[in-house]
């Protein structure tokens, strides 16, 4: 029986807009949606487990105690934090990473106070580092040597500041610098064994794997060998671009074998769905994401977990489409 726990990311669940539509596309009393009805909302839903937080500056989410308050109201945890190091003007040219010695002063300070509030929420939820402007958009732009020792000796102040903490750092090839630090899992693992601190590991978005023409199980299977899978993001996409889609939109057989391989390594954290409903209604959205998850999860047992293993073990592709189709189809 799967242990896996499911959250959403709150912070794309109201207006979101497109360089397109800089006012976004639904009625603009979404725009006046506070956070204590979003969690309202998402406890509606009764599939949720969790929500990824971001801290405000002001605000309910501004303060742990009214968080905490909020959530134990709902029976829903925080599952992560997400430190607002890419949306301001200050970050254009990086965080950690600047050249600036300035900037990532203030980077630093910030994500510190962002783990001291994650420390007083219940649970202790994982600060998640994903570094979107934290990178380079032109040849001989950046001193990419220095660029890389910012970040290990960064996360390594971070992770040493409260080491009960986990941080995650969260692989994406693009966007929005044309080429990010951070681009892939293989690379956030690389950094991670450099880093050399338990609680630092990855997050692994499957849309980032999708858009850089990768394979999402294999991603799993080689953080979770070296016990770095902290965290799990899902939505869905057609491979140029992170699309943000409802979860299993577009496909089936690769989230099954997501599921094997989280089931192989007895993953029981959460994976929290990231998706940018522009037009939809993300509440059903959402929901529809988790439902396709639950129904590939269960698919693991339907075909049979050991049955799956032959298959992998025999490396005939043709086996595999009929195991998929048979269950499926039934």
């Amino acid at each position: 029986m799967s242990k896996i726990k499911y959250s959403a990311i709150i912070g794309s669940l109201g207006q979101v807009c497109d360089r397109f539509m800089k006012c976004g596309y639904k009625d603009p009393e979404l725009d006046k949606v506070e956070f204590p009805d979003v969690i309202k909302n998402l406890e509606k839903m009764e599939v949720l487990q969790g929500a990824d937080l971001y801290q405000a500056p002001t605000g309910p989410l501004s303060d742990p105690d009214t968080v905490n308050e909020i959530l134990q109201g709902s029976g829903l945890v925080a599952s992560s934090v997400l430190p607002l190091v890419f949306g301001e003007r200050i970050w254009q040219k990086g965080s950690i990473t600047s050249a600036d010695p300035e900037v990532r002063k203030a980077a630093m300070k910030l994500i510190k106070q962002n783990i001291d509030f994650n420390a007083k929420l219940v649970g202790n939820p994982s600060v998640n580092l994903w570094l979107g402007q934290d990178g380079f958009d032109y040849p001989f732009q950046t001193d990419y040597s220095k660029q890389w020792d910012y970040l290990i000796k960064s996360v390594r102040e971070l992770a040493d500041y409260n080491p009960n903490i986990k941080l995650t750092l969260e692989g994406k090839i693009r966007e929005p610098r044309n080429r990010s630090l951070v681009d892939t899992t293989m690379t956030a693992l690389l950094m991670c064994m450099e880093i050399d601190r338990e609680n630092v590991g990855v997050a692994i978005d499957t849309g980032h794997v999708f858009q850089s023409q990768q394979s999402v199980a294999q991603n799993i299977e080689i953080a979770a060998k070296y016990g770095k899978l902290f965290m799990m993001h899902a939505n869905d996409n057609f491979n140029m671009w992170d699309d943000d889609l409802i979860v299993g939109s577009l496909r089936l057989t690769e989230y099954i074998e997501m599921f094997y391989a989280l089931r192989k390594y007895n993953y029981d954290g959460f994976i929290s769905v990231d998706i940018f409903p522009y037009r939809e209604d993300a509440y059903r959205a959402t929901k529809e994401s988790v439902l396709n998850m639950k129904k590939y999860d269960e698919m693991i047992d339907l075909i049979g977990f050991d049955k799956l293993t032959d298959v992998i073990n025999n490396g005939d592709p043709c086996e595999m489409t009929q195991v998929i189709r048979e269950a499926v189809f039934k």
